[in-house]
């Protein structure tokens, strides 16, 4: 790819990314707990309340945080770890290769969580990045991020210290974390115990014995925590079914174990807080801010107790949707907070409008970049932005789900997912031996049932959100009302007046339901779908496992 080393580039920030992976960006924080760093950036910049991911988890969202493209370009639309994904292609341009277009230096540490990587400093210049660390990537296995975190803040640090004093061009760093992923894996009493079968049994960690983490909070349950699921779609019982069955169960009555689990998360943030602060004190000593854009965020967020749910993934509501994100640039707004809503979509071209880029030449050599960019919003958070706010609704944000990892429950507890999930740290199989263990699978114990409607599209224009469930069978975008419910399973949520998205109004039996409303989102989220994705099928071969028998049916 060539590059633009033009005058201008003199005069355009730096770029410094701090990516942190599954933090509860809704929960209200005890009185008391102290992220230093984050409430440091926030004082400075501007938080956005409303930023979605584009799919909640971490390989599918990171692919469109780097690349500017949803997941199903990326062919990653569900992690790594399972046998049916891939790596991402080095064909896909990536905010590296862009940025380096536009006469950047492009690096990145830490978790990367989208391809193979070799133990080398090299090894993502293919994507576009320089100074990767030596000792290879961290995807988040268990208290990887109390274990790494700390390396990968120092390698940044070093970084800034020494590499980017001796640059001759502006420059784009991405320093990305774990923490507080360490919650994925975090078992609050042995009564939290996955199903046999579970694909994360084995996996399990218990609070380490360390006075950072004995700290204990007034840590409440969530507003949202008692849901009884009444008039929610199947695919929340489904998402909770399957979260239970892999991760561990926390009794209903056991309240106790929800505040724990709260409290170790809380504890987690803390701990990668600490490392986002000693970043933040490099920028001081070599007097970065006035030049350099900081965005804080993370890839997704965490049910934390929300709807008596765990972890992210299959389920729409903002708790495990809404990534983090605040945004410090010099010369914009401070100490406020926006309520434009944007996704992750938007970071590309919010990156090369910072690089000097108008929206036209973006649109002219960026053509297949169909987000918008947020840097209007980050001078001046009174703004409704490009996809609209709670107080002018417009277009909205799409976010979307087609994670197979969670599409069949009662599939997943035969140990079909156990069988083709690697949760390790060595390399992955070559293609063709995953491809033959999908088969091998298949053949044990059969397909998912495919006509579960686990997958979503979602819709959120700032005051309401809409979200279709579908199956594998029916992709596609539906004209009508009556062809949307032929067709899927409907949820639509009042996020002013029901925040906690416990009333689903989509339901034709509840006595708000309105059908002119649930017809105007469905426009919306058409056209976000025909503009954003186009041409929207199955990611994936209906085919894999060699055949679509349904056997734990016959057991």
């Amino acid at each position: 790819m060539t590059t633009n080393t033009d005058d201008r580039a003199t005069n355009r920030p730096n770029i410094l990314i701090l990516c942190m992976d599954q933090w509860d960006a809704t929960m209200a924080v005890p009185e008391g707990v102290q992220f230093p760093a984050m409430k440091r950036l926030e004082a400075r910049g501007t938080r956005f309340e409303r930023n979605y991911c584009t799919v909640p988890i971490c390989t599918p969202s990171r692919s469109t945080m780097w690349t500017g493209v949803h997941a199903q370009h990326t062919g990653l639309w569900d992690n790594t770890n399972f046998a049916w994904i891939g790596e991402l292609s080095s064909e896909i341009p990536t905010i590296g290769h862009m940025l380096r277009q536009q006469g950047y230096y492009t690096a990145f540490k830490g978790k990367w969580h989208l391809s193979e990587v070799e133990q080398s400093e090299d090894t993502l210049e293919r994507y576009g990045f320089a100074d990767y660390q030596q000792w290879g990537d961290m995807f988040g296995a268990p208290l990887q991020g109390a274990q790494l975190d700390g390396t990968v803040a120092f390698e940044t640090v070093d970084w800034l210290e020494t590499k980017a004093p001796s640059l001759d061009r502006p420059w784009l760093l991405i320093g990305s974390m774990v923490n507080p992923h360490d919650i994925m894996f975090f078992r609050s009493d042995p009564i939290e115990q996955p199903e046999p079968n579970g694909a994360m049994n084995g996996l399990q960690t218990t609070k380490q014995r360390l006075g950072w983490f004995e700290q204990q909070w007034d840590v409440t349950l969530p507003p949202n925590f008692a849901d009884d699921y009444a008039l929610q779609p199947p695919g929340v019982r489904n998402y909770k079914q399957v979260i239970d069955q892999n991760y561990g169960r926390v009794p209903d009555d056991r309240e106790d174990l929800w505040r724990e689990r709260r409290n170790y998360l809380i504890n987690c943030m803390r701990l990668v807080d600490l490392e986002f602060g000693k970043i933040l004190d490099a920028l001081d000593r070599q007097n970065l801010w006035d030049n350099t854009v900081v965005l804080l965020m993370s890839d997704h967020g965490e049910m934390n107790g929300a709807h008596r749910m765990a972890q992210k993934g299959a389920i729409a509501f903002d708790e495990a949707a809404i990534g983090y994100l605040t945004a410090v640039v010099p010369d914009g707004a401070q100490g406020k907070r926006t309520a434009a809503v944007s996704t992750f979509l938007d970071l590309a071209p919010t990156l090369l409008e910072f690089a000097g880029l108008s929206a036209d030449e973006i649109k002219e050599r960026y053509p297949h970049l169909k987000g918008r960019s947020m840097r209007s919003v980050m001078f001046d958070a009174s703004k409704d932005g490009p996809r609209g706010s709670v107080h002018a609704p417009s277009d909205g944000g799409l976010f979307c789900w087609d994670g197979l990892n969670m599409l069949d429950p009662e599939w997943t507890a035969t140990g079909a997912l156990k069988e083709l999930t690697n949760m390790g740290s060595g390399p992955r199989a070559p293609k063709d031996e995953l491809m033959e263990s999908m088969k091998e699978a298949g053949q044990q114990f059969g397909a998912p049932d495919w006509s579960k409607r686990n997958f979503f599209r979602t819709v959120v224009d700032g005051r309401y959100k809409l979200v279709r469930w579908f199956s594998p069978y029916e992709f596609g975008n539906p004209a009508t009302l009556d062809e949307l419910y032929a067709t899927s399973d409907v949820g639509l949520y009042d996020l002013v007046n029901d925040p906690g998205e416990l009333d689903n109004i989509g339901n034709q039996n509840h006595p708000n339901y309105n059908p002119q409303l649930v017809e105007r989102m469905l426009r919306k989220l058409n056209a976000l779908v025909e503009c954003e994705i186009g041409d929207d099928r199955c990611p994936f071969d209906l085919d894999m496992f060699g055949t679509h028998e349904v056997k734990y049916r016959k057991r």
